[in-house]
């Protein structure tokens, strides 16, 4: 008798372990949403004011900040367009030619490589570029007790740290995703002419008829949201590292690993969200 109260409890008590567990992990999700709204908010609002065009110390931070992210990047974007897009629209032609249906050519490159591929390509990149340095910067300078000294001269750590970073994500990602997709298409083109599977002008014209405005503003709305919220993520994780320099490392793999979920989020909520829009 006593041997089957025993073990009720003990199945009690782990019951009682799991839902705090549980309790634990939505708390912490929600502290995590709050920051991460808590800093989108406050930099969207030093953006929104625009103090920091008539500022040329904040200028001078988003202009390097666009220069490292976006311009020294470039040249790796368009070797990654070449293999990945390239090998990508060569083998969507290819398919659409084999079923003797060359319309697909035009529809499956802007459902998959403009809508899809080219933002999450673009984003990941520069997540592996500057999205660490983002987490060990903003992290650095919370160890060295920077942030306190900044807010003690009363210069906004949103308008002159936070914002020129996400705004240089955000510039970076657009243009880069644009030239992804172009290189993306003219390499595959390339391909296939000189692998006389088709005519670079009869490819160019089949994707041509299946572009659409919805599709081209997809690209555009992705490539600078994707990186933009990726960015104001990192920058939470980099703030919560405290005066730890140990944290550093976990902060910085648990920040790429966030980014990634994130990602597959949001390509799930953007499409259901524009697919709705759009059919209004």
């Amino acid at each position: 008798m006593h041997k089957g109260f025993d073990l009720i409890e003990r199945l009690i008590q782990q019951q009682h372990l799991r839902a705090e567990r549980v309790g634990e992990w939505v708390l912490q999700l929600l502290r995590s949403g709050q920051r991460f709204w808590h800093v989108w908010l406050w930099t969207s609002r030093a953006f929104i004011r625009m103090r920091w065009l008539a500022r040329p110390a904040v200028m001078h931070v988003v202009i390097r900040q666009f220069y490292f992210t976006g311009v020294q990047g470039l040249l790796s974007i368009v070797l990654i367009a070449a293999l990945v897009g390239g090998l990508a629209v060569y083998n969507i032609a290819a398919f659409a030619r084999s079923v003797q249906d060359l319309s697909l050519i035009g529809s499956l490159i802007n459902s998959l490589l403009v809508q899809e591929i080219a933002p999450l390509m673009v984003t990941l990149f520069l997540l592996l570029r500057s999205g660490i340095a983002v987490i060990t910067e903003i992290g650095h300078m919370q160890i060295r007790h920077e942030d306190r000294y900044l807010h003690s001269l009363g210069i906004s750590l949103y308008e002159y740290i936070y914002m020129p970073r996400v705004l240089a994500s955000a510039l970076s990602g657009l243009i880069l995703t644009f030239i992804f997709v172009l290189v993306s298409i003219w390499i595959g083109g390339l391909m296939l002419s000189w692998m006389y599977i088709l005519n670079f002008n009869e490819f160019l014209l089949e994707v041509q008829r299946g572009t659409e405005l919805q599709e081209v503003l997809a690209m555009f709305l992705k490539g600078m949201l994707y990186p933009m919220i990726a960015c104001v993520f990192l920058i939470d994780q980099g703030r919560t590292i405290g005066t730890d320099p140990n944290q550093v490392p976990v902060r910085v793999s648990s920040g790429v690993l966030g980014v990634v979920m994130l990602l597959m989020v949001l390509m799930v909520v953007t499409d259901v969200c524009w697919s709705w829009l759009w059919s209004l």
